[in-house]
């Protein structure tokens, strides 16, 4: 090999090296969220439970042909958040996550950063 063709390896391979130096934290949190918002997308009322523990309120309601459940879980911050899920009466095993909340109806978690950073037991790896 010659000379230069060697440094323009080295170089090559070093301009790599700095690109997943910089942007690696960036990469690995969108992952992080892609990933948390994948769960969110798929979260049932009873995968509720198994991840985040027993609420302190869980109502049911059917309404129109429609089954709403309202759940409040604490948080590890001790933060009390109201996860709303609806399914159609005639398949209740449809859940949907609505809505993601303060119980007092201030507070909505609206975008998946806030939706994270307010359910951490979304990570059984946090246990």
């Amino acid at each position: 090999m010659k000379a230069g063709t060697k440094w323009a390896a080295v170089i090559v391979i070093a301009g790599i090296g700095v690109t997943a130096v910089v942007k690696g934290p960036r990469w690995a949190r969108k992952a992080e969220v892609w990933h948390y918002g994948y769960i969110l997308d798929r979260l049932t009322p009873e995968q509720t439970i198994a991840l985040c523990g027993k609420p302190i309120l869980d109502e049911s309601e059917t309404k129109e042909g429609t089954v709403r459940r309202r759940m409040i879980v604490r948080n590890y911050y001790a933060l009390a958040v109201e996860l709303d899920f609806s399914a159609p009466a005639n398949e209740a095993e449809k859940w949907k996550l609505t809505e993601i909340q303060d119980p007092s109806g201030e507070i909505r978690y609206e975008s998946r950063e806030s939706q994270i950073g307010v359910l951490p037991c979304l990570d059984k790896k946090e246990k």
